[in-house]
């Protein structure tokens, strides 16, 4: 119950974060979850936030969380939904690129040996209950029911862009392309710093910013792209294998009838995630068994063909392609 103290295993058993973050998080928010009254014993900020913490780490069915807690399963359920909302306030200031990038392709060097990087990208499905009326749509490749999360990690495992917004059935080149991404790095040509770009495989688009490895595992110089473009983009694999770890919810599946509320927990884990990163010490870190990554690689499936004719459509190709041709010749030096 919330007046019966816990030891520092139990704490993070329960809350899956550092406890400066509980800490972090009770401060900001306070403004939003705070009740106005005292009427009917209402819960606190901190007590709603473990509730949420409690939920999403543990993946607990509501009457679990009651006998576990003391509040009644309708209040859990409320809890659940109005702290997940609270939390998404934070996402513009939380997932980011951060103001000074100039660290950020040094550290991408230093871990794979590619030049010019920003940031590394994929998907990862989070399997859900979907509403009846719409289930097909949320039946992925894999013939499960889930949601396609587009992200883009650091090389620390920060996330810089999450997007839930799409059902499994969307292909991940779709669901870029779908993106505010898209839209701020090819529409707009906006970077994070001059000649930046996005590592990404095979099954996304290749652009002047998203580099896509060359196929067919080719020898000399593409071979020695496709290894340290592998060898930098693992990051971006460790991250969801470790926001599925902490958070035990995406690694099993949400029980949520609302694929709105859905998006909006999954998202907030990876809010999370990232205040644990840069509000973190080592000491509060998983263990190493739990940060284990089980979300490894697999061959994806390749971007769509589409049949294009004409010069303009050469042309296109040749200014896609130049970008990655420009970074081979680093490879061939």
């Amino acid at each position: 119950m919330f007046d019966e103290a816990i030891d520092e295993v139990t704490r993070k058993q329960q809350h899956r974060v550092p406890l400066a973050v509980v800490d972090y998080l009770e401060e900001r928010l306070a403004p939003i979850l705070e009740h106005r009254t005292k009427r009917n014993r209402p819960l606190t900020t901190r007590q709603q936030l473990e509730v949420f913490l409690h939920y999403i780490g543990t993946n607990g069915f509501y009457h679990l969380m009651r006998d576990a807690r003391g509040p009644a399963t309708n209040t859990i359920y409320r809890v659940v939904h109005r702290v997940a909302d609270a939390i998404l306030t934070l996402k513009d200031e939380v997932v980011d690129w951060p103001e000074d990038c100039s660290k950020i392709q040094k550290q991408f060097f230093e871990l794979g040996g590619f030049p010019k990087v920003a940031g590394c990208m994929d998907g990862c499905h989070v399997l859900i209950q979907p509403p009846k009326e719409d289930e097909s749509s949320y039946v992925n490749r894999h013939h499960q029911k889930s949601i396609n999360v587009l992200a883009v990690c650091g090389p620390d495992c920060y996330f810089y862009y999450v997007n839930a917004n799409n059902p499994g059935c969307c292909h991940d080149a779709n669901v870029l392309r779908k993106s505010s991404l898209w839209t701020q790095f090819e529409g707009n040509g906006e970077r994070p710093f001059q000649g930046a770009v996005i590592l990404a495989d095979s099954a996304y688009p290749l652009t002047q910013w998203c580099i896509t490895p060359f196929p067919h595992d080719p020898d000399g110089a593409k071979g020695a792209f496709n290894k340290a473009h592998i060898r930098t983009r693992n990051c971006v694999e460790r991250a969801f294998g470790q926001v599925k770890k902490r958070f035990y919810a995406l690694h099993t599946g949400i029980r949520l009838k609302d694929p709105l509320e859905t998006q909006k927990v999954i998202v907030s884990a990876f809010i999370l995630h990232n205040l644990s990163i840069k509000l973190g010490s080592k000491d509060d870190e998983l263990s190493e068994d739990e940060e284990e990554d089980d979300n490894q690689p697999q061959e994806p499936d390749p971007e769509p063909e589409v049949q294009e004719g004409g010069t303009a459509a050469q042309r296109e190709r040749e200014r896609r392609e130049r970008r990655r041709n420009q970074l081979l010749n680093f490879f061939q030096q």
